[in-house]
């Protein structure tokens, strides 16, 4: 590991960041270990492309916007109510892969808090939000849960967490 003063070659490796379905770091990976993520709309296993709720936004936009245009200029509305869903779902998409860069992630099962292992991978609030790696669990009363980057948390052994798989 390189310090200040040149290498130390007896420091502890750095710990290995979460990785998705394919082995590559996840895009929406943060400097704190935790994973930015999409895909926290699901239909049964498949992630609901949150680009697609911004299109639909923008549908929902548009139709508002032709139904105030569409007397005096029936054109206009149209190429409205055709170009807004583009535009607000390459916008987002535009957003979560180069201004916040985010990962796809989907919830694969339910695990009570007692029953986790090193290298899951946790929603860390609720079934939604962002994912990270548990690195070490602890069992005394509460269970202690520190994820790599150093984050801590204390639940209850029966609360339920969602583990996550990132696939992108």
């Amino acid at each position: 590991m390189r310090t200040e003063d040149g290498i130390d070659l007896f420091s502890k490796p750095a710990e290995p960041a979460p990785v998705e379905a394919l082995g590559k770091p996840p895009r929406g990976l943060t400097d704190d270990g935790w994973v930015r993520t999409t895909g926290w709309l699901q239909v049964g296993d498949h992630p609901v492309s949150s680009v697609h709720v911004a299109a639909l936004a923008g549908l929902l936009w548009a139709l508002a916007g032709a139904a105030v245009l569409v007397q005096d200029f029936p054109v206009a509305a149209g190429v409205l109510v055709l170009a807004t869903p583009v535009l607000f779902g390459f916008a987002w998409w535009l957003f979560i892969a180069w201004v916040r860069p985010a990962s796809v992630a989907r919830n694969v099962l339910a695990k009570r808090a007692d029953e986790l292992a090193p290298g899951d991978l946790v929603r860390l609030y609720g079934s939604i939000g962002p994912v990270a790696q548990v690195a070490e669990v602890s069992v005394s009363g509460d269970v202690g849960v520190t994820f790599q980057g150093g984050l801590q948390e204390s639940w209850a052994p029966d609360r339920v967490v969602h583990v996550a798989e990132l696939l992108s």
